[in-house]
């Protein structure tokens, strides 16, 4: 389906910003795949990952971003920063962004201020409210810990589809 792939491969921009010693050396990659519920033996409702080759609108995606430390020298505590712009025609689902050893921040202005979510607000008709998850434009990770040579990490969020 050409607009699913279209929406896939407009990812956008993801960055790695990372204050690191000459001999590090971080690499990223990025997963898409696509979320489905099935039920189980005992018609549990199981949430399951799919290739995200066709989506609808309505559908669920899940991303993952992997960071790996290809160097032979530490990336120091606190100077790794991911910063990954939602795909178009997604809307952010709430609690989804996770990172192990991060801090998450969003931003409602294409990233130019981040803060936590009782920290943002958005103008709606003429007044100043409390920001909601669908007004996210853009997410942030700020990973705390060293990275150590030959160590990998990741972080991940979940949109839906409009």
């Amino acid at each position: 389906m050409k607009m699913a792939r279209t929406t896939i491969a407009r990812l956008l921009w993801i960055g790695l910003f990372a204050a690191m010693p000459a001999a590090a050396n971080v690499e990223m990659t990025t997963t898409v795949q696509k979320v489905i519920l099935q039920e189980d033996a005992k018609g549990n409702s199981v949430r399951k990952l799919v290739s995200a080759d066709q989506v609808v609108p309505g559908d669920t995606l899940h991303y993952v971003i992997s960071f790996s430390n290809k160097g032979s020298s530490s990336v120091d505590s606190g100077s790794i920063v991911i910063t990954n712009p939602l795909p178009p025609d997604t809307v952010y689902l709430e609690g989804t962004a996770a990172g192990s050893g991060t801090e998450v921040s969003y931003s409602v202005d294409s990233g130019g201020m981040f803060g936590r979510p009782e920290e943002l607000t958005v103008l709606r008709e003429g007044e100043r409210v409390p920001a909601q998850a669908a007004d996210y434009t853009t997410i942030r990770w700020a990973f705390k810990p060293a990275l150590e040579a030959g160590k990998t990490g990741d972080v991940s969020f979940s949109v839906r589809l409009k």
